[in-house]
């Protein structure tokens, strides 16, 4: 804690931060999931390792018990599949370098092909048709749906995805949006360009500017002060000889020094 008295009565071999309510920690060689009070939400009956999801949203203990990091809540293992399911759609490439969208029962989405697609996930499935795609065409870029409907038309500088966000540049500014309900929505329009995504919800991302690296919040506040280094999912940053975590709210407090 911040006076420097130990929060939990006993030491773990490994731990690490909190995210939301509980953190993964190793014990008597064993993992588990512990709360803010130190009680093991689950503690393995086996040594083996645990695993993290993307983000660290989901720690899975012994193959397949699965719990969401951030509030503790036990989640029912995925069921495996025989086979694999192939995508509903797939971007395709012509012999002229050009790109198109294909549905895999009907053909190309759209009437023409365009210099660049991008996805916003490596999969797109009918059943998700809330999944993005940038589309770009003579160095401007538009937002569409899988199913060729027009978000945006093709007039931006440039976009691209960052997390959740859709980043769209106009008139020297970012525009960062989200996309739900089949509704897009402008969280933020600032000069700053976010380069990595981060984990905490009121965060857009991490920027660099003058060579230092700094958080960029929702609000379109950023940090008092900037770091050498500040790592993608804005988990912990660098500056000089101190590493800091950043907690859920962006918080941030000395973690180790040199």
């Amino acid at each position: 804690s911040k006076t420097r008295q130990k929060i939990f009565p006993y030491g773990f071999e490994m731990a690490y931060p909190f995210v939301g309510k509980t953190a993964v920690v190793k014990y008597k060689n064993r993992w588990g999931l512990i709360d803010r009070s130190g009680r093991f939400i689950f503690y393995s009956l086996s040594s083996y390792p645990v695993k993290l999801t993307s983000y660290e949203k989901y720690a899975v203990f012994d193959e397949v018990t699965r719990y969401d990091v951030r509030n503790g809540i036990f989640r029912e293992s995925s069921i495996y599949c025989g086979e694999p399911a192939t995508p509903d759609y797939f971007i395709s490439k012509s012999l002229n370098g050009k790109y198109n969208l294909i549905e895999v029962n009907k053909g190309p989405v759209f009437k023409i092909d365009v210099d660049s697609i991008i996805s916003k996930k490596d999969l797109i499935y009918k059943s998700t048709n809330q999944d993005l795609l940038i589309l770009k065409k003579k160095n401007k870029y538009g937002l569409y749906l899988p199913d060729g409907t027009e978000i945006l038309k093709i007039k931006f500088e440039h976009a691209k995805f960052i997390g959740n966000y859709v980043m769209l540049y106009e008139n020297s500014k970012w525009n960062y949006y989200t996309y739900e309900n089949n509704k897009l929505n402008l969280i933020l329009s600032t000069p700053l360009e976010c380069i990595t995504p981060a984990y905490q919800a009121k965060v857009i991302g991490v920027f660099k500017k003058d060579n230092k690296y700094n958080l960029l919040k929702t609000n379109g506040e950023t940090l008092p002060e900037s770091f050498d280094y500040i790592s993608d999912t804005a988990t912990y940053g660098v500056k000089e000889n101190v590493l800091v975590i950043f907690d859920s709210e962006a918080n941030y407090y000395n973690y180790a020094e040199k």
